[in-house]
């Protein structure tokens, strides 16, 4: 004899074999089985993927088994673990969204191209910004610092007989840029023209590049406008 059991919830747990009642094991002639709880002999249908039977008292129902399959939030794009058997909880899809850029419109994820593109120009600019760096610390009070600095390395080298006293961003670099204040004055206008060829070149492609970011109409297509950023001076 087999017997179907199920759960406290009446989820089938599988077929069990009942043991005969040890103190009559037969009637009649008959094997007297025991008929545990939570049990019927019912057989239960047959199930597809994504399936479970469930027994309500009297029959078997067949319901949706995502347990094990990850869903995710249409709200949040937060991930849960479905662990009970039923449809997907409200608010959830098993559709994973492609990026934290897309959004769930009810039926489909659907990209945030305003978020793609800001997240694109952030990236440009970022990576403008690390190439910059090696010729200017890019903090305003520093910047404004070499700016003077450049400033008095040209007043320094254009005077015919300068006063160190008037130039104390060059002395101050005597010993550390450079021996002497000429060869510190002539070191930073080398760093200065350097920075100024380096920035034009970058800041054009830069532009350029944000402004490819803007226009691109998918996902895919901001993607191969990064993909496709060459950079001055990149190795």
């Amino acid at each position: 004899m087999i017997l179907y059991s199920y759960d406290e919830s009446g989820l089938y747990t599988g077929p069990i074999s009942p043991r005969l009642s040890p103190a009559r094991p037969f009637i009649d002639g008959q094997p007297n089985y025991l008929h545990p709880a939570n049990a019927t002999d019912l057989v239960p249908p047959a199930l597809a993927e994504g399936q479970a039977a469930v027994f309500d008292g009297q029959n078997w129902r067949v319901v949706e088994d995502h347990r094990g399959k990850i869903a995710y939030a249409t709200a949040t794009r937060h991930p849960i673990a479905i662990q009970t058997v039923g449809p997907v909880p409200d608010g959830y899809t098993l559709t994973p969204p492609p990026s934290r850029f897309h959004t769930w419109d009810g039926a489909v994820w659907q990209p945030d191209m305003a978020q793609v593109r800001a997240s694109a120009e952030a990236v440009i600019d970022a990576q403008a910004d690390a190439l910059l760096a090696p010729y200017m610390t890019l903090t305003p009070g520093r910047a404004m610092t070499y700016m003077a600095k450049e400033a008095q390395a040209r007043q320094f080298l254009e005077a015919a007989s300068p006063d160190p006293a008037d130039y104390p961003l060059i002395i101050g670099e005597v010993g550390i840029t450079g021996d002497t204040p000429q060869a510190v004055a002539e070191t930073i206008l080398a760093m200065s023209r350097a920075w100024h060829s380096m920035g034009a070149a970058i800041e054009s492609v830069r532009l350029a590049a944000k402004k490819n970011a803007r226009e691109a109409q998918t996902p895919e297509a901001v993607q191969t406008v990064l993909n496709a950023v060459t950079w001055p001076g990149a190795q």
